[in-house]
């Protein structure tokens, strides 16, 4: 996927794309980082869908776990669309109040394990994934499209660690509108910095 990448983007160059690109190719986040290198495009106008399914899965999962609607779960997943990735539980709110109202540590981290296996649980049961990438594709593009400025736990550049991850940001015609600024604990900090170092290293090996 990094060389079609590579070649797709000098393509675009070379027909002076003006558009909002959106990767969806695994592993996303560095082949959003790769289509961003090579096409020159501006960084706010190259995105991947990111988390967005993983998020999508945590709140089926939390929505399961406390017999709610999982649309009525707020929160995301963090960081790389991968193992590395995490469920950032100071931000989950579910009923009005933080999840750690209704759940102990525990509980949390079955939950995290469920939603990070996911992916996995489905390719070994279809042997490929595509349902799920696709309707996350379509929201991602719906926002471009219609110039929504939806919140969406996408692949956006994080300029203090100098790579692309997983955020919620603002999402609307011109790409990348805004990324919100989440007030993480210590211990998700940490996760996020190690999400990223994970990703800068691969974009590095691919480069």
């Amino acid at each position: 996927n990094a060389k079609a990448a590579r070649e797709v983007a000098n393509q675009l160059k070379k027909v002076d794309f003006k558009g909002i690109l959106i990767a969806i190719s695994n592993p996303v986040d560095v082949i959003t980082s790769l289509y961003q290198h090579y096409s020159g495009l501006p960084k706010e106008r190259v995105i991947g869908t990111g988390t967005l399914l993983d998020t999508a899965r945590m709140k089926r999962a939390v929505g399961q776990a406390f017999d709610i609607d999982a649309r009525s779960v707020y929160g995301y997943n963090l960081g790389e669309h991968g193992s590395s990735q995490f469920t950032a539980w100071s931000q989950v709110r579910i009923k009005g109040q933080e999840i750690e109202h209704f759940a102990n540590r525990e509980t949390l981290e079955e939950i995290a394990q469920r939603v990070t296996v996911g992916g996995q649980t489905v390719f070994q049961g279809k042997k490929y994934t595509n349902y799920g990438i696709a309707s996350a594709a379509i929201r991602l593009a719906l926002a471009v499209v219609s110039d929504s400025h939806e919140e969406l736990p996408v692949s956006n550049y994080y300029q203090a660690f100098d790579t692309y991850l997983s955020y919620p940001a603002i999402v609307g015609r011109a790409g990348i509108i805004e990324q919100i600024k989440l007030n993480l604990t210590a211990e998700e900090e940490e996760k996020l910095l190690h999400s990223a170092n994970f990703i800068k290293q691969k974009f590095a090996n691919n480069l």
